[in-house]
């Protein structure tokens, strides 16, 4: 077993059989936010990644102030602080630039707000760094899970490599493709009916256009610009299409369909974004939900095994929460075992190992289901009613939706949820 050069990621090229107390299958955000909350805890676990090396989705991720002050739990706020801007409002505007409203973050309850767009790939890497050596198992793809024929209480999972893990708690933050959803037989997320393309422009020289989250509705598309540093921009074009056949296309048809897609946009900046972004940083895909009408301790738990992040809620991206979202969930799950497996109160329990790791996940996901429910749903309304299809619908819309949509409370709400803080692991705190 090889270690990488940074010491914190190992690869399995031998069919061995590993036996593990916790088995995360994911190496995204939410995966490596888990595993580095209970190494805080004085949890081992390991992260099993399909890649050959760690693969952000995307190129950045929204960080309100949910998302930073989870950042904050591990140290790394200020390092993000320092490298990203602090987007100050929102600003919304029709296709040919007249603005339909705007929102100063100073000017809402529960400041002082953050909202900063960083590059997904220095984040994935900076909570890589809070993992220790070994955690991270790469070209470890799970093809099938099945529970051990000898041991009730344990998960066997197998890799495409021949190798084997049995573990005492599975979790699988392994996405909107997630296996682990798919054994404990979840539906697939749905399209909401709309594509999307996502870039990162770099303009070396810096760039003059205002530095707020500016979004401009057309009829059946909507695009958005979000000041990175002051350099860097990141935007996306959305549009109303159900269409699956796009897959096999290239980066530079890509981007000259977003052209052709928002060409009725009187937005130069739009533009200037589109022509100077790096190919690699295109990403299109299918916007997919699915809405969690049942409460998912009923059905995402079975004994040991349970899904977290996109794999448990993946929601519309309206409200740029998917990320904090699966980091909450790491910080509250990994409380969750440590009160199950750490705590005072577990070393003289009298109920079984597997019966308060069994109870823990229960308690995670009724915890959780409240505010994922809520702003899966949120999500996708506002993806609705944002992407009008008709002149009247456009009409409401803009002078009707938006003004009330975009009210001091209604949009930072959910970016005020506190996660917490993580248990001191008393073990640690003697040595």
């Amino acid at each position: 077993m090889a270690l990488s050069e940074n010491g914190h990621i190992a690869e399995t090229g031998n069919k061995m059989h590993h036996e593990e107390r916790i088995v995360i299958v994911g190496g995204g955000f939410g995966g490596l936010c888990f595993a580095a909350a209970l190494h805080e805890v004085g949890l081992k676990a390991v992260v099993l990644e399909q890649s050959d090396k760690l693969r952000p989705e995307g190129t950045t991720i929204a960080l309100w102030n949910n998302g930073m002050r989870i950042l904050e739990l591990f140290g790394l706020a200020d390092q993000f602080r320092s490298m990203y801007l602090n987007v100050p409002g929102f600003e919304h505007l029709n296709q040919y630039g007249r603005r339909l409203a705007i929102l100063d973050f100073s000017h809402c309850e529960g400041g002082p707000h953050e909202m900063r767009c960083v590059e997904r790939k220095i984040l994935l890497e900076a909570i890589a760094g809070q993992v220790p050596q070994g955690t991270i198992r790469l070209n470890s793809r799970v093809t099938n899970i099945k529970k051990s024929e000898t041991s009730p209480n344990v998960t066997n999972l197998e890799l495409q490599d021949g190798s084997t893990y049995s573990a005492k708690v599975v979790v699988g933050f392994d996405g909107l493709n997630s296996i682990v959803g798919s054994w404990l037989g979840l539906e697939k997320p749905k399209s909401i009916g709309q594509l999307g393309v996502r870039g990162m422009a770099e303009f070396h020289n810096g760039y003059n256009f205002p530095k707020l989250f500016r979004t401009f509705y057309g009829r059946t598309v909507r695009i958005g610009i979000i000041p990175m540093t002051a350099t860097k921009v990141y935007w996306f074009v959305v549009w109303n299409d159900s269409s699956e056949g796009w897959r096999n296309i290239t980066p530079e048809e890509i981007k000259q369909e977003v052209l052709q897609v928002t060409k009725d946009f009187q937005v130069p900046q739009f533009t200037s974004c589109v022509n100077n972004t790096s190919m690699e940083t295109l990403i299109k895909n299918t916007l997919r939900h699915r809405i969690n009408v049942k409460p998912t301790w009923e059905t995402q738990v079975a004994s040991n095994v349970t899904v977290c992040g996109d794999a448990s809620h993946p929601t519309a991206p309206y409200l740029g929460q998917g990320g904090s979202m699966a980091f909450e969930d790491a910080i509250i799950l990994a409380r969750k075992l440590h009160q199950a497996l750490k705590s005072k109160e577990s070393q003289i329990s009298k109920v079984s190992e597997s019966e308060r790791i069994h109870q823990a996940l229960l308690d995670f996901h009724r915890e959780r289901h409240g505010r994922t429910y809520a702003l899966s749903h949120k999500a996708y309304m506002i993806g609705l009613s944002a992407i009008a299809d008709t002149a009247i619908e456009c009409f409401i819309r803009d002078w009707f939706f938006i003004p009330r949509a975009v009210g001091r409370g209604n949009y930072m709400e959910p970016t005020l949820f506190d996660v917490g803080n993580l248990p001191i692991d008393e073990e640690e705190s003697h040595n």
